[in-house]
């Protein structure tokens, strides 16, 4: 008898409560390192100008791992994702999410070496160790297939492969002489050159189009054109002027698949 209420109770708890789409949107983002806590303030400021003009709570869902990430955008969790381009193309492919906004520029991945350490060509590289951050990170696939494309196998080509949690242990290793050569994207590169590290720049990957913000293809076309034209004026909005100043990124520009094309070749995204 008491089991027969508590299940009359879970079942009209349920019946009542409301739909969470009905209730806000979801951004879904992925790092690898941060706290939810403090990625949620990265975004603080992209959230409240969304929320602004959707005229319903947008929130900010961030996930660790790049699979649970992938799962979550095939099964449709996010109602918006904001990501690295190959991520969001192959949530493209396997859940239809719709690129509609990007960072101006190209992200490519940069090959340095201390330069005391006699590495300045990319045939240098033989037999050295290498470190990337994160396996399944676009720059770190974006740098194997390069070495790939030049007719080598990573596998032998290099000492040793060391894979690190992020960027700033990438050139903590090339510091301590962990590793002979570093991998992190270009932007990074010009950061730790202007901070004093001396760094050669050994190889400069393929580039690719930069973060990416995408749609659920099923949302209203409506809602979808709202959201696109939204990012575009990000700028010139003060809350979203306050998440391009925490980001250190400038505005949006249009995005469309075609775009990523040519990326989504060269890394073999599939479905």
């Amino acid at each position: 008898m008491k089991l027969s209420v508590m299940l009359l109770a879970v079942l009209t708890w349920l019946t009542c409560m409301p739909a969470r789409a009905a209730d806000y949107y979801i951004l879904g983002v992925q790092d690898y390192v941060k706290n939810p806590i403090l990625v949620v303030r990265d975004y603080e400021g992209l959230t409240a100008y969304l929320s602004k003009v959707l005229k319903k709570p947008v929130r900010v869902e961030s996930v660790k791992t790049y699979d649970d990430y992938m799962k979550k955008a095939a099964a449709k969790r996010f109602d918006f994702m904001y990501a690295p381009p190959s991520m969001i193309m192959k949530a493209n492919l396997t859940a239809g999410y719709e690129p509609v906004a990007k960072i101006p520029g190209l992200l490519s991945g940069s090959f340095m070496a201390l330069s005391d350490a006699n590495i300045a060509f990319p045939e240098d590289m033989k037999g050295k160790r290498i470190g990337f951050y994160e396996k399944d990170a676009m720059i770190t696939q974006l740098a194997l297939v390069e070495i790939k494309s030049m007719g080598f196998d990573p596998a032998t080509y290099f000492k040793s492969i060391t894979y690190y949690s992020d960027s700033n242990a990438v050139i903590n290793a090339l510091q301590y002489k962990l590793i002979d050569v570093g991998v992190a994207n270009s932007s990074l590169f010009n950061v730790w050159t202007n901070r004093g590290y001396n760094l050669n720049l050994v190889l400069q990957g393929k580039g690719v189009p930069h973060l990416t913000f995408a749609v659920r293809g099923d949302l209203p076309a409506a809602t979808k054109q709202l959201v696109a034209q939204a990012l575009l004026k990000a700028h010139t909005d003060k809350d979203g002027q306050d998440y391009f100043k925490f980001s250190s990124f400038t505005n949006f520009e249009p995005a469309k698949v075609s775009d990523y094309d040519e990326m989504v070749k060269f890394l073999g995204i599939t479905k």
